[in-house]
């Protein structure tokens, strides 16, 4: 039994040494079964070599709730002030700051991607209510 053991390990590296030697075209059953193998071993690592995806810095978060409570706030300031000079330019200006990060935190904390819309409140809102349900505040 032992010397049939040795057989198929023999035979499996012959096979995988001739994958790797330059050798003149092969017949077309050999090409398909070399496709065959190279696919199952491309599945094969691929199974054994998987990536984790690392878990969000605790304190990536705490910076972006912080930024984000700093602009909602000057956001707040400059909507309540009727005399700011530049008013609605300033406003367009911390409003798509405060887009970037709100679609920054909804990557990071996983929200699922929406349809592709337009910077509006409604989509603004939409990814405030995602990131209130998963527990951010700011």
């Amino acid at each position: 039994m032992a010397w049939l053991t040795a057989f198929g390990v023999f035979l499996l590296l012959c096979g995988l040494l001739g994958l790797l030697l330059p050798n003149p075209p092969p017949a077309p059953w050999r090409r398909r079964m070399r496709r065959r193998v190279r696919r199952r071993t491309a599945r094969l690592t691929a199974r054994l070599h998987r990536t984790t995806v690392p878990a969000p810095d605790p304190f990536d978060t705490l910076r972006l709730q912080t930024r984000l409570t700093c602009l909602s706030s000057k956001i707040r300031r400059v909507e309540s002030t009727p005399h700011v000079y530049a008013r609605a330019h300033r406003l367009m200006a911390l409003e798509a700051a405060y887009d970037d990060l709100l679609d920054e935190a909804c990557r990071l904390a996983g929200c699922p991607d929406p349809p592709d819309q337009k910077r509006s409140e409604a989509k603004r809102w939409q990814e405030e209510q995602e990131l209130a349900a998963r527990g951010w505040t700011w």
